[in-house]
């Protein structure tokens, strides 16, 4: 019984250095164990220079949990824009109205294949018309928020 607790925890590669035979269940469990997701970004505008180092920043936040990656990605995206600006991050397959000014950064995020907006701007207002939650959206700076509405004045 501890050999298979064993075999279940090594990576497929290690298992076939090792001429172990897999079955589909030690495979998938195998597999499953080795994932890691690290997010791929793609700045399309950036007014403030940071934009490479934010999306190398962001490319290294690894976090299985999508909460946990919004979280962190939007933390990511103040500290390096220096703390200056709005920050917003919003899963694009929600419905959303966005009327916001002075914006320096805008990229798209793709975490596992969920594609994310991500803006860094001055001020304006967001309305979320689908699913709240830190799965689908964070923001941090300086707001006033109602339901799915957040108004978002200059720091």
């Amino acid at each position: 019984m501890k050999i298979k607790k064993l075999l279940a925890a090594l990576p497929l590669a290690a298992l076939a250095l090792l001429g172990v035979a897999t079955t589909p269940a030690l495979a998938d469990t195998a597999a499953v164990a080795s994932v890691q997701t690290s997010p791929s970004v793609t700045i399309h505008t950036d007014s403030t220079g940071t934009g490479f180092k934010l999306a190398h920043e962001l490319s290294k936040v690894n976090e299985k949990d999508r909460d946990k990656f919004v979280r962190r990605a939007v933390d990511v995206a103040f500290e390096q824009t220096g703390g200056r600006y709005n920050v917003l991050l919003f899963n694009l397959s929600n419905n959303y109205q966005e009327q916001l000014n002075g914006k320096a950064l805008y990229a798209n995020v793709d975490y596992d294949g969920v594609f994310y907006g991500l803006w860094v701007f001055d001020s304006g207002k967001f309305v979320n018309q689908g699913d709240g939650g830190y799965q689908n959206w964070g923001f941090r700076g300086w707001f006033d928020r109602n339901g799915g509405t957040v108004n978002f004045r200059r720091p």
